[in-house]
């Protein structure tokens, strides 16, 4: 199964599991932190207009980072949402081997976060379950809005939970509807409530077509928010009480601001919530900045297709010393999130 690496921003290098000699020869850096990123139902990791290529963009912008780009979309086809769910732990224990390698190879299993939207979420979710069959815990996994559909009431060995890596935390969007509102990691997120509309959707999906309203953009928030939080890690400050119960003072224990997204503390436990601009820049502590998004395509319907032959294959880049952009100040005290997790 062929993966790729790349330190070019807009090329990827190929890398094949298990083949040390094209890891050795990548430009894969085994001193940088590495986000892999999953899409969700109906996506690719290829091509303009992706919410894979928003995240890989934003993070080559903060440097230093290795990026890898989980493509499944051969088995997250529309309508075949059923057979998605289906292939989902085939393409997580895929996933949990590529990494095991890396480990086995000397990669700091620290230093691997995985970053899930959607069905994506999920997958990171079983990948992070299989890898602790093999002695590795993860550090961190994010979950962009869990998808629902199939998902609802499952028993947390058959979904994402706490358990699945050191840290997990989740950012509910479009509770009910796509995304499960049900809290499933060690912080969940709730912006605006966590359910549709988000703020903005309405306005947007209606200058377009009305059936985006019911499928679209509140489930893509999730990737939004969390794409303009690599840039801005304070940029979406939370607390523990919702909106209408504050008062203007929120007085539940440990009650201090959080902040959802790349910049979440890993030793925050509990529901947290915020609200949001309507439009970039959605976080409320941001500083104005033009970040490009669009919507995914989103399933309207689903069905069961013939059983799917063609494997994941992975996309990554890597982001050389001499490409390394300027910082914000926010970001050097991010990065020493990393050493809050000791492994045992």
């Amino acid at each position: 199964m062929p993966f790729h690496c790349s330190r070019n921003r807009n090329t990827a290098q190929v890398l094949h599991l298990s083949d040390d000699a094209r890891l050795a020869q990548s430009n894969f850096n085994f001193n940088y932190p590495l986000a892999i990123y999953l899409h969700g139902f109906s996506e690719s990791a290829t091509g303009e207009r992706q919410s894979s290529q928003e995240l890989k963009d934003a993070f080559l912008r903060r440097g230093k980072y290795n990026v890898i780009l989980i493509d499944w979309s051969a088995m997250t086809a529309v309508p075949w949402y059923s057979n998605a769910v289906e292939n989902l732990p085939v393409t997580a224990r895929y996933l949990a081997r590529f990494l095991r390698f890396l480990v086995d190879k000397g990669y700091p299993a620290k230093y691997i976060h995985l970053i899930g939207f959607s069905l994506g979420a999920e997958v990171a979710g079983f990948a992070g379950k299989q890898l602790q069959e093999w002695g590795i815990k993860l550090t961190r996994i994010t979950a962009l809005d869990p998808a629902l559909p199939l998902f609802e009431g499952n028993s947390s060995n058959r979904r994402l939970s706490p358990s699945d890596a050191r840290f997990v935390d989740v950012i509910h969007t479009d509770g009910g509807l796509l995304g499960n509102p049900a809290a499933m990691g060690h912080a969940d997120f709730y912006p605006n409530g966590g359910r549709p509309l988000q703020p903005g959707c309405a306005r947007q999906n209606i200058a377009n077509n009305w059936l985006g309203i019911i499928v679209g953009c509140s489930h893509q928030r999730a990737w939004e928010y969390f794409v303009e939080s690599v840039g801005q890690p304070r940029g979406f400050p939370a607390q523990r009480c919702e909106p209408s119960e504050m008062f203007g003072v929120c007085r539940e224990p440990g009650s201090g601001p959080a902040h959802m997204g790349m910049g979440a503390d890993p030793r925050i436990r509990g529901k947290f919530f915020l609200d949001t601009n309507d439009a970039k820049p959605f976080g409320r502590s941001s500083r104005p900045r033009a970040i490009v998004s669009l919507a995914p395509r989103l399933p309207i319907a689903y069905k069961l297709p013939p059983n799917a032959t063609r494997q994941p294959s992975v996309s990554g880049w890597a982001l050389g010393q001499d490409e390394q952009d300027e910082q914000d100040d926010d970001n050097n005290a991010l990065s020493n999130n990393i050493d809050r997790f000791s492994l045992t």
